[in-house]
This record gives structure tokens, C-alpha cells and sequence, in this order.
């Protein structure tokens, strides 16, 4: 693997669309630089700019890096967070990961975004984000801070996504397994139980295998 994902229980993860992602899209060494990439959360409360742990990636120079940081990290402070690079009870992943990367090795967070600005990593099961409006919605923290031109509803997610989240069951994971790998004829067998979604579900699943296969 040319980077290194630190991907959630719950996530579905494809990992050769992570490697067209560092390799045919971006073009990088990943073992001679530095990167740091996944669905970007904005600035909060000071802190550096994250990545959402649903599929948080590093490419294999930075996993090397990262790793002495962790070895020599302080640890036993017992208070609240005060935006250091610390092993601390109750920390957060990605708060903590962002700080020790910024801080001890200037990497910042980068946003994994496909060339028509779709989001490579859902945080959500893909048949909701496809219904997000950002004009509905409002800035809330999933669209704050992101690019005005940023993809959304049916155009929120790229044909080739590194990781959708929130699938805990394992009937859930067989079925986005049929859905993405399957035969054609047992692809859209899932839509039939999501409500009211069926039709926007199916076509963003037929242009994931037509892109995935091409």
C-alpha cells in the first residue's frame, strides 16, 4: 500500500480507489513526501484544521514520522485539552492527530477531493449524503469552512470513493459489497429498503461500477 489509511470499525473501505487517488490523481511519492489526507474539517476553537476518522490517510512517509512523534510524546497530563501534542485521558483522535502532525512536523490536513470537487470519504452512509443541500442546510459543521464550488447532493461524493462510514451491521457490509463488486443483477438489491431514495441511490451505485471498471 503507497499510503497508510487509519480507517473506522465501521467504515467501508475501497482501497484500490485510495491508491488511484495518491498515484493517478495526484501523482505523489508517497515515500518521499509528506501528506496528510481525508475528509477535511475546518478550523475550530483555534486548533488545526483535521481530518474526520471515518478514513483519515498518511502517506507512508508521514506514518514513519508520526510514529517516532508518538513514541516521545508527553504523556500523563490529566486535564483538559490546552492544544498540545500530548497523550492525554478522553483525548480526541483527530484533534490529537492534527495537533502532533502540525506541530511536530508541519504537515497540515489536506482535502481528498476528485477533479469535479467531490469528497472522497463520506461521513455518513452515502444514501443520505446524497440528499445534502448546502443551501438548505445552512453552514453546519460538515459544510463550514468548505469551497463555495464543493460538490453536493448527487455530486457530493466521488465515482470512486476511499471510504463510507457508518455501516456497523454485517448485513450492511455484504450488501455495499454486492453493491460495488457484485454481479450487475445484484447490484441494486439494497435500494429497495432505503425509502424514498431508491432511484438517486442506484445511479450514484451504477456510476461507481462504470467508473471503478473503466
Amino acid at each position: 500500500m503507497i499510503s497508510s489509511p487509519l480507517v473506522d470499525y465501521d467504515t467501508f473501505f475501497f482501497p484500490e480507489n485510495l491508491q488511484y487517488y495518491v498515484r493517478d490523481q495526484m501523482g505523489w511519492d508517497a515515500y518521499k513526501e509528506h501528506h496528510y489526507f481525508g475528509l477535511l474539517l475546518s478550523h475550530r476553537l483555534n486548533r488545526p484544521e483535521m481530518i474526520a476518522g471515518a478514513a483519515a490517510c498518511w502517506s507512508h512517509k508521514t506514518l514513519e514520522a508520526i510514529a517516532e512523534v508518538y513514541r516521545n510524546m508527553p504523556k500523563g497530563y490529566q486535564g483538559k485539552d490546552r492544544g498540545r501534542c500530548e497523550d492525554r485521558p478522553d483525548a480526541s483522535e483527530e484533534i490529537s492527530t492534527s495537533t502532533c502532525l502540525q506541530q511536530k512536523l508541519n504537515i497540515s490536513a489536506e482535502a481528498a477531493l476528485d477533479p469535479q470537487m467531490r469528497q472522497y470519504v463520506m461521513v455518513d452512509p452515502y444514501h443520505n449524503m446524497i440528499t445534502w443541500n448546502r443551501t438548505e442546510q445552512g453552514e453546519w459543521w460538515y459544510w463550514k469552512g468548505k469551497p463555495n464550488n464543493v460538490g453536493q447532493m448527487e455530486e457530493c461524493c466521488s465515482h470512486r470513493p476511499i471510504g463510507v462510514h457508518k455501516y456497523k451491521q454485517k448485513f450492511q457490509i455484504e450488501n455495499l459489497d454486492l453493491q460495488f463488486y457484485g454481479p450487475a443483477e445484484t447490484s441494486t438489491q439494497f435500494h429497495r429498503t432505503i425509502q424514498g431514495k431508491k432511484e438517486i441511490t442506484a445511479r450514484y451505485v451504477k456510476k461507481v461500477r462504470k467508473t471503478m471498471n473503466s
